[in-house]
């Protein structure tokens, strides 16, 4: 247990894999007929990395650490302009992808995954969704303690790249919105998406609540806009503009100060 404790990231990424996958793996067992049921794939995420997230916490810093999680989810009181960015720059950036690849004569589908009179119920369910599971997770859990050792750039990139490998899975399942979609792109997109919200994030007092408005309006402006889901070219130009929108953000110097000694960015396990 002490070791646990010790090592409460490398816990919290095993427990956050391990439990997931076992969910995933019965759906990819019974697509290839070597079972004959499955477990619910939304249960990876309500239960998955729900047990994974508290358990780590408790394990490594007991009640502090699991009010520090339940007290970033409710953090709400930002600057409005936060809000702002949060809603609307996934979507800005995918209306800017459009605009250009139908400059040079791309074809634009809208509303084929998502209707568009659905889109505040999909919105909102997707919001819930995140801010439970996966933003308590990634942003609530893991960012803090990788600030706390490297700079925001660097613990950025880590954690991009732990987060899109935890998806492989999902490629895997037939019919599923990752399987129709290169690795090698959703990989590039998730780091550079990381990084924006580890800005995200850090400029609004560490905030689950913000980072969990971010996904949400990315994942519905994609799947409304159909941006990775359409053409090749469409897919790359779009996480061509997500690097760049990172990179952008990356360069600023403020961006690059190692925030250890902010305790509401990184959570301080030792204390």
């Amino acid at each position: 247990m002490n070791m646990i404790r010790k090592n409460s990231l490398a816990s919290f990424f095993i427990l956050v894999f391990l439990l997931p996958w076992l969910v995933w793996a019965t759906t990819i067992a019974q697509q290839h007929s070597v079972i004959s049921w499955h477990i619910p794939q939304t249960l990876a995420f309500w239960l998955g990395i729900t047990i994974a997230v508290y358990l780590a916490a408790f394990i490594s810093g007991g009640k502090r650490a699991v009010k520090d999680l339940l007290s970033r989810i409710v953090r709400v009181k930002v600057q409005f302009k936060w809000y702002v960015i949060a809603l609307f720059l996934a979507p800005v950036i995918a209306v800017v992808t459009m605009g250009i690849f139908k400059l040079f004569g791309g074809e634009i589908v809208v509303g084929k995954d998502i209707a568009t009179a659905s889109l505040p119920f999909v919105f909102l369910i997707e919001l819930w969704l995140f801010l439970i599971t996966e933003e308590t997770a990634w942003r609530g859990f893991a960012l803090p303690r990788l600030q706390s050792k490297y700079t925001p750039l660097k613990a950025s990139i880590i954690l991009g790249a732990i987060w899109a490998l935890w998806h492989i899975p999902l490629f895997l399942i037939a019919d599923s919105f990752q399987s129709s979609i290169p690795y090698i792109g959703f990989f590039i997109s998730t780091i550079a998406t990381t990084i924006t919200m580890t800005w995200l994030f850090n400029n609004t007092r560490g905030s689950v609540f913000l980072a969990a408005i971010f996904h949400a309006s990315t994942d519905v402006a994609i799947g409304y806009l159909g941006v990775m889901s359409g053409s090749r070219g469409l897919f790359w130009l779009f996480v061509a503009l997500q690097v760049l929108v990172a990179v952008l953000i990356a360069s600023n110097t403020r961006f690059k100060q190692p925030v250890r000694d902010n305790p509401e960015l990184a959570f301080n396990i030792e204390a």
